[in-house]
């Protein structure tokens, strides 16, 4: 560890202690503190409005941040507020092949860039997308209607740095 870096994450982690609605993450490698908000004890998470998580598998290591290039698995549906698991519509699924993004690149859906940082390699997370956050009113081909809220199942399988 580099001199001066242990008072960076001695500081950060002082101000982790007094957070009330968000945690600051020190990642220690990189010295980047990262505001991430907190699950309650149902492992609900609410990341910003009309975005929403449910963490259904807890990860491990530094959290994701802005720069990274995320690997995940993931299956998408169509919200369906009249079904149990609020899943309608199946739309796609990454299947044996991982999907590459740069977290806050703009190659994803806003709700993607908001909903992922935060998540820990070997987390899978449930984000409900508004619509907004999502392909709004332009909608996507036949699969997505124009206006329709999402369900994504997102796996992160790795984190890769950008340097």
């Amino acid at each position: 560890m580099r001199r001066g870096s242990g008072v960076l994450l001695a500081a950060s982690l002082a101000v982790l202690g007094a957070c009330g609605e968000a945690t600051q993450e020190a990642d220690a490698t990189a010295a980047v503190v990262v505001n991430c908000p907190v699950a309650d004890e149902s492992g609900n998470v609410e990341i910003a409005p009309g975005l929403s998580a449910t963490i259904l598998e807890t990860g491990y290591g530094r959290v994701a941040i802005a720069g990274d290039y995320a690997d995940t698995n993931v299956q998408l549906w169509q919200l369906d507020e009249s079904a149990d698991d609020r899943r309608g519509q199946f739309v796609w699924e990454s299947g044996d092949k991982v999907f590459q993004f740069q977290l806050g690149s703009g190659q994803v859906i806003k709700g993607w860039d908001l909903g992922v940082p935060c998540m820990r390699v070997g987390e899978t997370r449930e984000l409900v997308v508004a619509s907004e956050l999502a392909y709004g009113a332009a909608g996507r081909g036949d699969a997505i209607p124009p206006n329709t809220p999402l369900i994504f199942t997102i796996e992160l399988v790795k984190l890769t740095s950008p340097e």
